[in-house]
């Protein structure tokens, strides 16, 4: 018999029964909804201060963000969590939306600043292998997406000057193009790699059509093309492809601003003459330094009546009464001189350092005698170093000399404090040592110099330091000493011979005077200027 009552209370106790297990499930809060902790799938929105809460869904196997912004954040979490098939939508300007596992994209129909805005949001879509960019007339928007997305194919229209530009073309005729231009195309160039040859015509070297930063951009940006490029440079025709650029005795008043641009763009010059130009050392140094593969020649002034070119391999400067006393400040430029073989600064007094040396790697005579310097470390940096007469001056300590193999010849005669010769131990080829009657060497460091250089004659007793072998042979020939070997080469190194013409003296410069003693050539005004200037300087 049917019994409404009781059925009706059973159906109450299920409900009941229901109610009290669902009363006993995890639920999550998020975005102001309840989740089931063991839910599988989940699609909301949410921000980036929510994620976190993400982590509460175990089983979680589906996720759907669509409509989150919060794209760095939810990339970091999809990437912590593999296991969890995450989908995400990226609104880019223009009303466009990518899924994030978008293939490929189009982005022709926005504007430069949309664009712009557009690729910041392409690491987002870490799926992306394509991207329609449309016509460009500049490479910015292609370069940023390369460089957020090295591996994508980009698919765009170059254009330069409002037509296309065709990237593949071997060639380029630029003769008449203006500086605007020239910078336009030249910002297109480094993907120009099958370019061979760039022909810029002919101009002004001082009023170049095309601005010499723009070319050394395009040169830089093209590396495998040639470019040719006539013009006049202060009078003289220079082309982009001359190996030579000879500006001697051309008054330049810019200290060589210009030129330093110009042979930027000269990939094959290996030979720059800038003597008598008038520029400052400084400023030649800096242009020697950015063309490292170049001979850059200039002229330097020292002491008070002193000077050479910079490529000199021979520096006779040891008669102050002429030349003026060589000082520290009076010397500073002699660093320039890096190819110097043979210097003989001797009889300078007030001469306080060689600090100069250390720039002269080829340096293998030194006469730097009868001076007040007291530091030999610049020698360390002269390896070639064969001959030094090092006498009657302040030096100390010869552990700088401790590594020069190839030195042979080495006076250290009247050094009063020389204490310690243990640092030439090592020096076994030593031929001829003279240490003299006043150097207080222990003379149990003489004998063990004798053992580790054998075959080396070494001098404790005379008073001169230049008498003897060191400079004459004991023999006599026609009523006169005859020097020693050694002494003749040196003689012949340093000219000695053709003193006075051989001295640094502006009047002896081969080039400043083509006869050899400045009696047939008459010095521009500026240059005669220059050189009474320094001279009253250096009183």
């Amino acid at each position: 018999m049917y019994r409404p009552k009781k059925f009706l209370c059973l159906c109450l106790l299920l409900l009941l029964a229901a109610a009290l297990v669902g009363c006993g499930q995890e639920k999550v809060e998020m975005s102001g909804s309840s989740y089931a902790a063991d839910t599988t799938e989940l699609a909301l929105v949410l921000t980036e201060n929510e994620l976190s809460l993400l982590d509460e869904f175990p089983q979680l196997q589906t996720l759907d963000l669509s409509g989150s912004t919060c794209y760095a954040a939810i990339l970091d979490w999809a990437q912590a969590h593999p296991q969890v098939d995450v989908r995400y939508t990226v609104a880019l300007p223009g009303g466009i939306t990518a899924a994030n596992d978008a293939a490929s994209l189009d982005l022709s129909a926005l504007d430069a600043q949309q664009l712009q805005e557009a690729l910041a949001l392409l690491p987002y879509l870490p799926q992306l292998q394509s991207l329609q960019l449309g016509p460009q007339d500049s490479p910015d928007a292609v370069n940023a997406a390369a460089a957020l997305l090295p591996t994508l194919d980009l698919q765009y229209t170059p254009l330069y000057q409002g037509r296309e530009l065709d990237l593949g073309q071997t060639s380029l005729d630029l003769s008449q193009a203006d500086a605007d231009a020239a910078n336009a195309l030249a910002r297109w160039m480094h993907q120009m790699t099958a370019l061979q040859t760039v022909e810029l015509g002919e101009g002004d070297g001082e009023h170049s059509r095309i601005p010499w930063e723009t070319i050394a951009a395009m040169e830089a940006a093209c590396p495998q093309a040639a470019f040719h490029y006539s013009f006049s440079l202060y009078g003289k025709t220079v082309d982009l492809n001359d190996e030579l650029l000879d500006l001697n005795h051309i008054r330049i008043e810019d200290q060589g601003a210009l030129v330093k641009s110009i042979t930027a763009c000269m990939p094959h010059l290996n030979y720059l003459d800038m003597d008598f130009c008038g520029v400052d050392d400084e400023y030649m140094a800096d242009i020697r330094d950015s063309l490292p593969n170049a001979e850059v020649v200039w002229r330097i002034w020292f002491g008070a009546g002193y000077t050479v070119r910079t490529d000199v391999e021979r520096i006779l400067a040891s008669n102050p009464g002429i030349g003026g006393q060589l000082t520290y400040e009076n010397t500073r430029s002699l660093k320039y001189c890096n190819k110097v073989k043979y210097l003989d600064l001797g009889h300078n007094r007030k001469l306080t350092t060689i600090d100069f040396c250390a720039y002269m790697p080829d340096l293998e005579v030194l006469v730097a005698a009868i001076s007040a310097w007291s530091d030999a470390g610049p020698l360390a940096n002269c390896p070639k170093l064969e001959y030094a007469e090092l006498q009657t001056c302040g030096l100390s300590d010869l552990r700088p000399l401790a590594n020069l193999q190839n030195l042979r010849h080495l006076n250290i005669c009247h050094d009063f404090a020389i204490q310690d010769i243990s640092p030439l131990y090592n020096l076994s080829n030593l031929e001829r040592l003279w240490i003299g009657l006043y150097t207080p060497v222990p003379p149990e460091q003489v004998a063990e110099m004798r053992e580790h250089a054998p075959n080396c004659i070494i001098n404790t007793k005379d008073m001169d330091p230049t008498r003897e072998e060191w400079r004459w042979s004991g023999e006599w020939e026609n009523g006169a000493l005859k020097p020693s070997d050694r002494y003749e080469l040196l003689r012949e190194q340093m000219d000695y011979d053709h003193a006075p013409y051989s001295y640094c003296y502006i009047r002896n410069d081969a080039l400043y005077a083509p006869h050899g003693q400045g009696d047939n050539t008459t010095p521009p005004e500026w240059f005669t200027s220059q050189v009474a200037e320094y001279a009253r300087g250096e009183d």
